[in-house]
């Protein structure tokens, strides 16, 4: 599965194309040391406008689309792992009804509220 392919089954499913490579992205599994789960990377200045994010899991056969509305994390250096103005954010898959960060240095944000739906592939 590739950005691309996650983008046109979400916008597929919602029945829209709000979804581009411009405002969406996208992450797959990945080990970190003794777990599984997404990386996201996002730059500072992007919580400040409307992101989308899609965590697939290949292995589910499903992806999570989560939506960040405009400034919905107020302060997000507070909040998360900060590297060279990126929040450095590692999702455990263990748990995927528990979407929250893991990542030492952070706050151990859960972005449950902000998952507005899942596809199936």
């Amino acid at each position: 599965m590739n950005k691309e392919t996650a983008i046109q089954i979400a916008n597929e499913s919602m029945r829209s194309n709000a979804l581009n490579s411009g405002n969406t992205q996208f992450s797959q599994v990945v080990r970190n040391v003794d777990d599984e789960g997404w990386w996201m990377n996002i730059p500072l200045t992007s919580f400040r406008k409307e992101c989308h994010f899609l965590l697939c899991s290949e292995k589910a056969g499903i992806i999570r689309h989560l939506v960040l509305k405009p400034s919905a994390i107020l302060s997000p250096a507070t909040k998360f792992r900060i590297k060279d103005g990126i929040a450095d954010i590692f999702i455990s898959a263990a748990n995927p009804k528990r979407l929250a960060d893991k990542l030492a240095g952070g706050t151990k944000y859960s972005f449950n509220k902000h998952l507005v739906d899942e596809y199936r592939f």
